[in-house]
């Protein structure tokens, strides 16, 4: 009796957690739906703002770390493969055509859930670090844990719309480190430079592929290069030549390969 008793309550528990977050998400649905009808820049950016608001809400919610947010189709979901953290990511394209971004790092520290809010604040490059509230926005698709001195880091792949002439691909490293959450460290190793991230531009039209190779610990992507030698460093004419480089993860470095054969893998 004392055993069902106890199971009564821990699903009764469950189940007022869901319905409180199923709740929320129909609130944040409805906010999307209204952006998808919003014109000027000051109105999606106030409903975005209500977004976050309602997700940070949701996310501290008991049971919100497992609850899948099925219904938000507008937001990428990604969770890391050892179970640490979740990012919640979405965007907003301006009428100037540039893209502002949004998201959410859910994470487990020791027996606590937290949620922190990042803000697109600045425009990465491939030397800097950033706090989560100085974030290099864009739109995160895969997670890649690795060691880097012992210590448990991440690679995150990600898509930027950038403008209305070029796209953008990076290659970002995530830590958690005392300080806090830090987007950038110095672990790729990049024709003679260690980089903090790359970041690969190209033509809107072009399509660029980064694909990681699981068993051989490697990032395998397209090699960019302009249609004509007189669009040299001018990006927009810029996409894949055919060829392929790769970054190989060695003792907690991601080393750069150049011109690799990608046949047979």
């Amino acid at each position: 009796m004392k055993i069902a008793c106890t199971l009564y309550l821990l699903l009764s528990f469950v189940i007022g957690s869901y319905a409180q977050l199923s709740e929320s998400e129909n609130k944040i649905y409805a906010r999307f739906d209204a952006l998808l009808e919003a014109e000027s820049d000051s109105t999606k950016i106030l409903i975005n703002k209500g977004i976050e608001r309602e997700m940070i809400n949701a996310l501290s919610q008991e049971g919100s770390f497992e609850y899948p947010f099925a219904k938000l189709k507008h937001m990428g979901k990604i969770s890391s493969p050892d179970g640490k953290f979740r990012i919640y990511n979405w965007n907003c394209v301006l009428s100037d055509g540039s893209y502002k971004y949004y998201g959410l790092i859910q994470y487990k520290d020791r027996s606590d859930l937290k949620v922190k809010a990042l803000q697109d604040r600045t425009t990465a490059n491939m030397f800097s670090s950033y706090p989560a509230e100085n974030w290099p926005g864009a739109l995160y698709y895969k997670i890649i844990p690795f060691k880097s001195k012992g210590n448990s880091s991440y690679l995150l792949l990600a898509w930027d719309g950038n403008n209305v002439s070029s796209n953008k691909k990076i290659i970002e490293v995530l830590a958690f480190e005392k300080s806090g959450i830090v987007f950038g460290k110095p672990v790729i190793s990049w024709r003679g430079k260690m980089l903090n991230r790359v970041i690969f531009e190209y033509a809107k039209q072009a399509r660029m592929s980064i694909d990681y190779q699981e068993k051989d610990k490697r990032l395998v992507f397209d090699h960019l290069a302009p249609s004509s030698p007189k669009y040299q460093n001018q990006f927009e004419y810029y996409g894949p030549d055919f060829t392929h480089d790769a970054l190989l993860l060695q003792k907690g470095i991601w080393v750069l390969e150049e011109n690799i054969d990608v046949r047979n893998k």
